[in-house]
Parts: C-alpha cells; structure tokens; sequence
C-alpha cells in the first residue's frame, strides 16, 4: 500500500493488486494464481466509510485496508486509464 485509504481523493487514479487464476494445462490439483494490478479510480470517498473506486472494467470495489494499492504518479487529476496487467 503507498499511504492511507484516508488519503486517497476523489478523481486519483491507483493501482489494486488481485490475485487471479490463471489457466492450468496440467492437472497438478494446485490452483496456479498470479499477480495482477488493476487501475481504478476513486469515485467516492466518505471519511465514516471505505473509498470506493470504479475498475477499468465498470465495476465498483471498496478500498479496504487490507487491500494492496498504489498511487499512479502524475495521475491524481480526474483521468481514467485501461486495465494493466
């Protein structure tokens, strides 16, 4: 995480890390997972309640503090950017 969720404004644009499946083409039984970050930007934010962000893809999501996040630099003004992976 780069900073508090306290921080985070409405229009800034950051990064969520997920972890996601990813294909298996062998039958190990071990789900593989990896890494992927995600740009969002925060639509919402309430200092009684968690930051909510809108994904690149339209959904929406809580920023919650145990979620890993980073800023994007030079991205705090209201800009939306795709998905990275």
């Amino acid at each position: 995480m780069s900073g508090d969720v306290a921080d985070l404004v409405v229009g800034e644009i950051i990064e969520i890390k997920y972890r996601v499946p990813q294909p298996s083409y062998e039958d190990s039984g071990e789900p593989l997972l990896s890494d992927r970050w995600f740009v969002a930007e925060i639509i919402h934010q309430d200092y009684d309640a968690p930051p909510v962000a809108r994904l690149a893809d339209g959904q929406f999501t809580d920023i919650r503090p145990y979620m890993t996040w980073r800023r994007i630099s030079g991205h705090g003004a209201p800009r939306f950017a795709g998905a990275r992976g």
